[in-house]
């Protein structure tokens, strides 16, 4: 695994957080950023975000919590599992767009 760097700012309580840290606690284990939420209320919403243990005991990843009817299950991905998310998503979207007609052999100069 590489190693990850990131730039610190620090303030007068002492804590150093990455620049792109949201929302973390003088009693949080984690740094916390990136957040986006998709969905709503009614049908539930899947929300993302980038966590950083603060004391190094894993690396980065992405917690991702996917909500409906009040019941929240949440998950941390990996490099390799969000890139293959990212993968299935975007071939889901193509398949969304082209309304379910296969790309691959489309010619469309008919």
């Amino acid at each position: 695994m590489t190693e990850h760097t990131t730039e610190v700012e620090t303030d007068e309580s002492s804590s150093a957080c990455p620049k792109w840290c949201r929302g973390c606690g003088p009693n949080d284990p984690m740094h916390r950023g990136f957040l986006a939420t998709v969905g709503r209320e009614d049908s539930g919403w899947i929300s993302t975000q980038l966590l950083l243990d603060r004391f190094e005991r894993r690396g980065l990843a992405v917690k991702l919590d996917a909500t409906h009817s009040g019941a929240t299950q949440s998950v941390l991905l990996s490099l390799s599992q969000l890139d293959r998310l990212i993968y299935e998503l975007n071939y889901a979207r193509l398949m969304m767009m082209t309304k379910g007609q296969p790309v691959e052999g489309h010619d469309e100069r008919h």
